[in-house]
C-alpha cells in the first residue's frame, strides 16, 4: 500500500491513505496531510481522509 501513495491516480492515492490507517501504519498521516483538502467537497475522499485521523485518535490515546 505504501508504494501507491505515490500513483498518478488520486483515488489509488486515497485508498492506500486508508489501507495504511487500518494496519495502523504511521505513513498514512503524512499522505493524508498531503491529500487534504478533499477535492470538490467529495464525501468518498473524505472518509478516506477520515481514516487517518482516526488512526491518530486510536495511536494518540492514553
Amino acid at each position: 500500500m505504501a508504494a501507491r501513495l505515490d500513483d498518478v491516480d488520486r483515488l489509488v492515492q486515497l485508498v492506500a491513505v486508508y489501507g495504511l490507517a487500518l494496519h495502523d501504519d504511521e505513513r498514512c498521516v503524512e499522505a493524508a496531510r498531503l491529500l487534504r483538502p478533499p477535492q470538490h467537497s467529495s464525501l468518498e475522499e473524505e472518509s478516506y481522509l477520515d481514516a487517518a485521523w482516526r488512526y491518530e485518535w486510536r495511536r494518540d490515546r492514553p
